[in-house]
């Protein structure tokens, strides 16, 4: 991009709090008469530099072995979590991985610990079995995962982890370095957790959902000021209709062949369908499921009208010939927003801004939130990726509970202080100093994490959830024509999923 600074050092505090707000917006949902904007919060930084829970430990060279994902996500930002978890192992001059490695011997100097890892390269597909195997042997080898969100979620259902809630746990969850509502919304009865998510799993963050939208792109088709996308969210104007109106009828043969190929331009691009609809349908927030008093889950999808809405607004989007959505691969969407051949690009990341690709743009771009389905919703949800990268304890470290929730405890609060700010102020530093909202564009998509449960169960519920939506959107059904046989086979798989969670925890 053109010169910029470090416009977000003012938000780091922001940055720093990984708060998340699950909600489930229901069919009655109504506006509350409020019209108040986003608020910036502040992060319970004084606190975490005051904890003095382990001063006096020292577990004498112990080693804390960590079984890590080195499998490079996708989008095309080229690296996985384990750069952020390891990293290189020694300084190399980097600000965000000296930043890592000054962590990982602060804990290790802190507690007398050595930390280890073992590399899992494994494709999300392969992860159950690895597991499964290691469990079933019986060893333990390892004394804390991390892994993708979906099969650690069905491995979970099978006792195949330890409850973090148990009493020899020292995790203190109230800390803002935990995203506790995200672990909340995975649960299946209250008073069991099986996976672990904040600061030190910040796989979480890179993994948040966003858009990105062309400014230049903006300002030749509409002939405004691109900013003013800015002020459309925060009046909680973003909507899908306000998205589609500025999408619509934008296609030009740029390359003047005659021809629709990926050299000309379109209003909204993104490298699949199902994947490129999640944040999209979690951002409409439908009705998944509800609570009884114990926490027992129940499905709710399909039992309101914001379900057909958020179907029928999605084939819209991304199925008008106006628009005329050309579907590339990751690299090659990239390639083409870079190149200004489109308004909106799809699929992105927060993790995405570290892409070469973007940091190198001779043109602005905007970040933005998923829209809501309707502007009386006054909040926005930002999903993350079914394989974002989280944290889990086999049952064979049943008896290291203690020795485990501390080191990860500490691994939690040294990322807040160390690791944090350096990161959002190399990793994420992309925007122009003069790009004075768009710090509160990454503060709406990072403290907005919601609804996890469909993302996380997606497969356990044999691909009914969201797949659901997303495949009657892409074949132009109805989706209340789809709901009866669909809440029928949820029910099922949901029951099982229960029954089986049940023998487990009994």
């Amino acid at each position: 991009m053109k010169n910029y600074e470090s416009w977000l050092c003012a938000t780091l505090a922001v940055l720093m709090l990984a708060g998340s707000a699950v909600a489930f917006v229901g069919c009655d949902d109504k506006d509350d008469g409020k019209d108040d904007k986003p608020k910036e919060t502040t992060a319970d930084t004084g606190a975490q530099n005051e904890d003095h829970r382990f001063d006096d430990i020292d577990y004498d060279g112990r080693e804390f072995r960590i079984y890590t994902s080195i499998h490079v996500a996708a989008t095309g930002m080229g690296h996985s979590s384990n750069d952020l978890i390891e990293g290189v192992g020694k300084i190399d001059g980097s600000l965000v991985n000296d930043a890592v490695f000054e962590r990982n011997t602060d804990v290790e100097r802190l507690l007398g610990v050595k930390l280890t890892y073992e590399h899992a390269d494994l494709n999300y597909d392969n992860v159950p079995a690895a597991i499964d195997k290691l469990v079933m042997s019986n060893t333990d080898e390892y004394d804390l995962i991390i892994n993708d969100l979906f099969p650690l979620t069905d491995l979970s259902i099978k006792g195949s982890f330890c409850n973090t809630l148990d009493s020899d746990a020292v995790f203190d969850f109230e800390r803002s370095y935990w995203y506790k509502d995200y672990m909340s919304d995975l649960r299946l009865r209250d008073g069991y957790q099986y996976l672990l998510a904040g600061d030190y799993f910040i796989d979480i963050i890179r993994s948040a959902h966003l858009l990105l939208a062309n400014k230049d792109v903006y300002t030749e088709l509409h002939q405004g000021n691109a900013d003013t996308l800015y002020d459309t969210v925060i009046n909680y104007q973003w909507t899908y209709d306000k998205m589609y109106s500025l999408v619509k009828n934008t296609y030009f043969d740029k390359n003047a062949n005659q021809a629709v190929d990926k050299g000309d331009r379109y209003g909204f691009m993104a490298p699949d369908y199902w994947g490129s609809s999640i944040p999209f349908i979690i951002g409409g927030t439908p009705n998944f499921i509800s609570r009884d008093d114990d926490g027992t889950p129940s499905i709710a999808l399909g039992e309101c009208k914001r379900v057909d809405a958020v179907t029928n607004k999605l084939t819209q989007l991304f199925h008008d010939n106006s628009s005329s959505i050309l579907v590339l691969n990751e690299e090659e969407v990239l390639d083409a927003f870079a190149a200004n051949q489109v308004l909106f690009l799809g699929y992105q990341r927060l993790g995405s801004l570290e892409n070469n690709v973007l940091k190198g743009m001779e043109s602005d771009f905007a970040i933005l939130p998923y829209p809501m389905l309707m502007e009386s919703d006054k909040k926005y949800t930002t999903s993350t990726h079914d394989t974002t990268e989280v944290g889990a304890i086999m049952t064979t470290a049943l008896d290291n509970m203690e020795f485990i929730s501390t080191v990860v405890e500490v691994l939690n609060r040294e990322t807040a202080n160390t690791l944090m700010p350096k990161y959002y102020k190399e990793g994420l530093q992309v925007m122009y100093v003069d790009d004075s909202k768009a710090a509160s564009m990454i503060d709406i998509i990072h403290d907005n994490f919601g609804t996890t449960f469909p993302i996380a169960y997606n497969s356990t519920l044999n691909n009914q959830f969201i797949k659901s939506i997303s495949d009657a959107s892409a074949d132009g059904r109805e989706y209340k024509a789809e709901y009866p046989k669909v809440k029928k086979r949820l029910n099922t798989c949901l029951n099982n999923a229960l029954s089986t969670f049940d023998k487990t925890v009994g």
